[in-house]
């Protein structure tokens, strides 16, 4: 079960080599930069092959925040140069012209123009699910959809002075079951230093397993409360944060087509293009047919 509203994941530090790995994979063959000026920001410089400093920074920033910086730098400079030296032993000793390794890049040419292909059939059928397709298949679907884990919905609020805070988690106190989500709306657009992420949690269900999963603190202190309970106002990164569970569905409950209708458009986007893939992959067939260029034994 996924919910509507993807929430940012922790990678596990055991997967730092791979990160580190497929960050520095596109950096292997770059071709020679031409442009003087381009060439004042490289980081480092194989004859004439560059890397320059904004692909290095780009690399840096998908990798996770677990990682010592430092040393993900000096190991991606090292890998890139490493594989630049390679390639160009490669190519020296001309092993592209042997025999395995001609079939080998023909594969994955083939490969690369296949996956291009279907690439483009799918950008070509790109057209969102209609509200009807979503809420049949939800209607449809649904008893298999039952929640695996409890979802909840809670009150947010982050900002910077520790008075406003305070004042809007007394506030919320105060407010009655029935007025709250309304009193909380007002407390939002009032204090809220990110009133689209305090917005979304109010309104959506989402999984208890994604709620604050890369911040430790709030994460804590999610795990402590009860519907219903506000926690005491408290700090971290130089913010001061209010917390209240407003509702949790138990697992194993029926879900709203709102928790559940990107999961529902993703399904319904699957499947068209599987069936659009089996129509191209026929029409293709029927033509080869027809031109005797197709024989199965």
């Amino acid at each position: 079960m996924t919910d509507s509203r993807s929430l940012a994941q922790t990678v596990r530090p055991g997967r730092k080599l791979l990160t580190l790995a497929l960050a520095v994979w596109g950096f292997v063959s770059l071709p020679a930069c031409n442009e003087a000026e381009e060439h004042a920001t490289f980081v480092a410089r194989v004859y004439d092959a560059y890397l320059l400093k904004a692909e290095l920074d780009a690399a840096l920033e998908n990798l996770p925040s677990l990682m010592d910086s430092t040393e993900a730098r000096r190991q991606i400079i090292d890998q890139w140069i490493a594989g630049q030296l390679l390639y160009r032993e490669a190519l020296r000793r001309d092993i592209r012209n042997q025999e395995s390794v001609r079939e080998r890049l023909q594969q994955g040419e083939r490969a690369v123009l296949i996956d291009a292909l279907v690439t483009f059939l799918y950008e070509e059928l790109e057209e969102e699910p209609a509200p009807s397709q979503i809420r049949t298949y939800f209607e449809v679907n649904r008893e298999r959809m039952r929640l695996r884990e409890p979802f909840v919905r809670i009150r947010y609020l982050r900002g910077a002075d520790r008075d406003s805070i305070l004042l809007a988690r007394e506030l919320l106190r105060r407010a009655s079951s029935s007025e709250a989500d309304s009193i909380f709306a007002q407390l939002i657009e009032r204090f809220s230093d990110d009133e689209d992420l305090s917005r979304s949690l109010a309104a959506n269900y989402v999984p208890e397993s994604r709620v604050f999963i890369d911040q430790n603190v709030l994460r804590a202190t999610f795990n402590q409360l009860r519907p219903g309970m506000i926690a005491s106002v408290f700090e971290e990164d130089d913010n001061w944060h209010l917390l209240q569970v407003a509702d949790l569905v138990p697992a194993g409950s029926l879900p709203e087509l709102a928790w559940v209708q990107d999961q529902v458009r993703r399904q319904l986007t699957m499947d068209s293009r599987k069936q659009m893939y089996e129509r191209q992959v026929q029409r293709l067939r029927m033509e080869a047919l027809s031109q005797e260029a197709l024989v199965v034994q």
